[in-house]
């Protein structure tokens, strides 16, 4: 309750005489400027469909003091010695067919570091209304569940997400129908925020409800139940320019642990399916940004429960987890007729809970700190090295008692297209 009286009282104060510093360099476009109800939709199909994309090229292993230190859901080539590996490439075909449909497919050519192709996204948004602040979302897409998980890794900061949040949905995505609704005012803050630069997550709604299978992106459902989403999210701007934003969010469904690696593993509890390995998979989450101009914070932090292995029985059940990291940025900017920019950051995140789609829901405690600066000369290039502090026991029941921890540097050069 106290949560969500301090949010509302941050939504009050950001919308109180929030009369837009024309002055600014943040400025927004008047509302009108942005209405897709006045545009003309181009009658021949190539004027209408854009292609773009990024690529990512990565090596972990400059530097490492533990080859044996590894995040699977981190980064296939996180740990070992591996050298350079393509982390994404990513190609996105986008367009308005209709004026009230606009479709979305991405692929990725750099799937689990074996350069496989592999489908991210494809959906569409039909809008249910003639302003557009309404629409439903169908196909696979990202479920709106954490700010991190739903920003792009073309303008994410940390070279992966954080443990807590993403070890709620594999990949960020899943298959399933989702409402949401933007007002529209937001629907001009939230691209403006991706073209200033300001590390938005893009446009998922103020408001976004929804179900979906509930296993995995690229699976079907495995038990005939599904999971149930809603999130609540307002930036807003103050008189000095500055932007904010505020959310919370959770999720509710049964999830089938579907890899488990020793016959001898028991799962227990009253809320699961012996048989099917069921599992009660919940959570709720708060999200808090300062978008950096210059100085910004990042921090979100959830509560939960779902399948997680007890190394000491040998056990599969339903558990507490909990975690949530915080990063601290600052943007240096070159002057309006120049475009480059550079960003130091630091993040650190703790997470002790369960990993569902991994080997036995393997249990985790992870404490890690990372050091970083993201250089762009021009917008279609990028340059990130990190410098991480990692401590993590990741416990199956092939790996009962590991526990590593080491540093490691790790560098990525990204080309936007």
């Amino acid at each position: 309750m106290t949560i969500l009286v301090t949010l509302v009282s941050v939504f009050a104060f950001g919308q109180e005489g929030i009369e837009l510093n024309k002055k600014s360099e943040y400025a927004l476009p008047e509302t009108k400027d942005v209405n897709l109800n006045d545009m003309i939709v181009p009658k021949e199909w190539n004027e209408r469909i854009k292609i773009s994309g990024y690529m990512q090229l990565r090596n972990n292993d400059f530097y490492q003091s533990n080859v044996d230190l590894t995040c699977p859901q981190c980064d296939r080539t996180y740990g070992g010695n591996t050298g350079f590996s393509l982390r994404r490439m990513r190609l996105k075909v986008t367009g308005r067919i209709h004026e009230r449909v606009y479709f979305y497919l991405q692929s990725d050519f750099a799937s689990d570091g074996k350069n496989l192709g592999q489908l991210r996204d494809a959906y569409a948004d039909i809008y249910l209304t003639k302003d557009e602040t309404w629409r439903i979302r169908a196909g696979q897409s990202k479920i709106p569940y954490g700010f991190e998980n739903l920003q792009s890794s073309q303008y994410r900061l940390g070279l992966d997400r954080n443990d807590p949040l993403n070890s709620a949905v594999k990949d960020e995505r899943d298959m399933g129908a989702f409402v949401y609704w933007t007002s529209t005012k937001n629907r001009a803050i939230f691209p403006a925020l991706k073209k200033m630069g300001l590390k938005g997550s893009g446009d998922y709604g103020n408001l976004g409800f929804g179900m979906y299978n509930g296993q995995r992106a690229n699976t079907y459902s495995g038990n005939g139940s599904y999971h149930y989403v809603a999130r609540f999210t307002w930036p807003f701007q103050l008189n000095n320019g500055q932007f904010m934003e505020a959310g919370i969010q959770g999720y509710t469904g049964k999830y089938t642990v579907t890899d488990v690696s020793d016959s001898d593993i028991k799962v227990k509890g009253t809320d699961i399916n012996a048989l099917n390995h069921e599992f009660n998979d919940q959570r709720a989450a708060v999200t808090f940004i300062v978008y950096p101009q210059p100085f910004g914070f990042q921090s979100e932090f959830n509560i939960g429960q779902g399948p997680e292995f007890d190394p000491e029985t040998n056990t599969i059940d339903t558990q507490d987890l909990i975690g949530g990291y915080a990063q601290l940025m600052y943007q240096f900017k070159g002057k309006r007729k120049h475009n480059w920019w550079l960003m130091p950051f630091c993040r650190a995140q703790y997470y002790d809970g369960g990993k569902k789609f991994e080997t036995d829901a393997r249990s985790y405690t992870v404490k890690e700190l990372e050091l970083g600066i993201e250089w762009s000369p021009f917008p279609a290039l990028e340059l990130n090295t990190t410098y991480t502090f990692s401590d993590r026991r990741y416990e199956d029941s092939s790996t009962i008692g590991n526990h590593q921890d080491g540093q490691l540097l790790r560098v990525q050069l990204q080309i936007n297209y």
